[in-house]
């Protein structure tokens, strides 16, 4: 089958159904960014593709190739038309399914006429706008080699034969006080239109409208239409005896892959229609340039999840950058509590999952290796006990050893907060260079900041506050060496432990 996610041969949508949802997804809350994008419930069945993650870094950039095309407003015009016109088509096919009068044959000539018509109407915007994307070049390629086939000429033009003969059908709809009369053969001239202006003119009367909406609204049959088209096939029986033998023969006309093919076109869709809403907003979207090494620079990201929540509520969200050389092994995050590290964490893991997906990510710039999987592990309330969430940790870390490669993204997030501090650093210094060992990329957030000094090919970002002895946080992380003294001060103030207070209460006692 034809795919616009894989360089090879992609998943149908059976074996894409079949996919699970990653373990790293709700730690990065993209469940809830799934949830905005499949608002309609017509898109419910789009989720799977979510999970439809690339293996290879050519995959990844053939997708990317395919979402950049989709930014060009004639191709993207040109795509939205091949859906509506395959989703009528399906729509008719759909209510061939559902009657069993006459009408099915017309429905199911419809369908034929409708599908064959937006695959040539795609082909010849493609011809008008050509795609720079290897996939939609290959994709009109295909298109066109199935309208050309003789089989499917010859289908075409015996079904425009029958089609035009039914375009040519009329009728009028007489209705008097007392009968209503069904005319096949009429002049197209209102003469009372004429009479009725001679009457306006000379009496004055009030203007009145002819009926022009068809009263037929429904696209099932009603008692009145299936008597009409009985009379038709009294008067054409030879033409309705063709379109049961044309329909009766040619049934099952839409393919699975172009069915298919237009789930894979809509989720792109989707997904660059609410990044563009993003940038509306002021917030910065762009492609990331997949780096070839372990490189990473992000200018200005942010969690994109939050950052729809937030612009719903007029609050702002604070923008940060990371960045990491090849040689640099790990990026350690600590500061105080709730300075914004778990939303970087988020953000981080958000970004590397849209670029692998080929979709723009929340930056204003950015550069990404390709990562064949993203693991995170973030602190566990599982377990009763301090030991219990402890085990659950450790049996985490366990299964995450055995999965991860030198391709692979792990974010870390708070662990080992059920143990002690020395025990928690002790643990996550031989966790890390395990890791490492591997090649896997590092992102860790910690509440021990004696872990950024172990390497100096270790990357360290600290989350600031207000330098004015409040120590709001200012959600803003920096680059530089870790210190402890925010997160301590942090501490000192929750409790009332800082000079002031302490100065306050021994005066009180005197």
């Amino acid at each position: 089958m034809f795919s616009l996610f894989d360089p090879e041969k992609g998943l149908s949508f059976a074996e894409v159904k079949e996919l699970k949802e990653p373990a790293c997804f709700d730690d990065l809350n993209l469940p809830e960014y799934v949830k905005i994008i499949l608002e309609e419930p017509d898109n419910a069945e789009l989720r799977p593709y979510f999970y439809y993650m690339p293996k290879t870094r050519a995959a990844a950039e053939f997708r990317q190739s395919v979402a950049k095309d989709l930014c060009d407003p004639d191709i993207r015009g040109a795509v939205n038309r091949f859906i509506l016109g395959i989703d009528v088509s399906r729509r008719y096919q759909m209510l061939s399914e559902k009657t069993e009068s006459v009408q099915k044959w017309k429905w199911r000539l419809d369908t034929i006429v409708q599908y064959y018509d937006s695959i040539e109407l795609f082909c010849e915007a493609l011809n008008s706008t050509p795609p720079k994307s290897q996939a939609l070049y290959d994709l009109h390629k295909y298109l066109f080699e199935i309208i050309s086939r003789k089989d499917v000429v010859s289908l075409r033009t015996q079904a425009k034969e029958i089609n035009d003969e039914f375009e040519k059908m009329e009728f009028r709809i007489t209705i008097g006080k007392d009968r209503s009369c069904l005319d096949f053969e009429y002049s197209d001239y209102d003469y009372c239109n004429e009479i009725r202006s001679e009457f306006l003119r000379n009496e004055g009367a009030e203007e009145t409208h002819s009926f022009t909406e068809s009263p037929f609204v429904d696209m099932m049959v009603s008692p009145l239409e299936q008597f009409i088209l009985e009379q038709f096939m009294k008067r054409n029986r030879v033409l309705f005896r063709n379109l049961e033998t044309f329909c009766g023969i040619n049934r099952d006309i839409i393919s699975d892959d172009i069915t298919d093919l237009i789930r894979e076109f809509k989720f792109y869709t989707l997904n660059l229609d609410y990044l563009a809403r993003m940038k509306v907003k002021n917030y910065p979207i762009t492609f990331p340039k997949l780096s070839e090494d372990r490189e990473v620079y992000l200018d200005n990201c942010y969690d994109i999840v939050l950052a729809e929540k937030n612009s719903n509520e007029f609050k702002e969200v604070v923008l940060n950058d990371i960045m990491k050389t090849d040689e640099e092994t790990a990026i350690i995050v600590t500061g105080p509590n709730q300075g914004g590290k778990t939303t970087l964490a988020r953000a981080f893991g958000q970004a590397a999952y849209l670029t692998g997906m080929g979709l723009p990510v929340g930056a204003n710039v950015a550069r990404m290796p390709f990562f064949d999987n993203i693991f995170t592990l973030f602190a566990s309330m599982t377990g009763s006990t301090v030991e219990g969430r402890l085990e659950h940790e450790l049996g985490l870390v366990k299964e995450l050893l055995g999965n991860v490669t030198k391709h692979s993204l792990v974010i870390f997030n708070e662990l080992f907060t059920s143990a002690s501090t020395v025990d928690a650093l002790s643990m996550m210094r031989d966790l890390l260079s395990r890791l490492i060992a591997s090649g896997a990329v590092c992102f860790v957030v910690s509440h021990t900041f004696e872990l950024a000094y172990d390497s100096d090919l270790y990357v360290s970002l600290v989350a600031t506050v207000v330098q004015d002895g409040s120590f709001r946080r200012t959600y803003r992380l920096i680059r530089k060496p870790a210190d402890g003294v925010a997160y301590a001060n942090s501490i000192v103030g929750k409790y009332k432990l800082d000079y002031e207070h302490i100065r306050t209460r021994l005066s009180n006692k005197r």
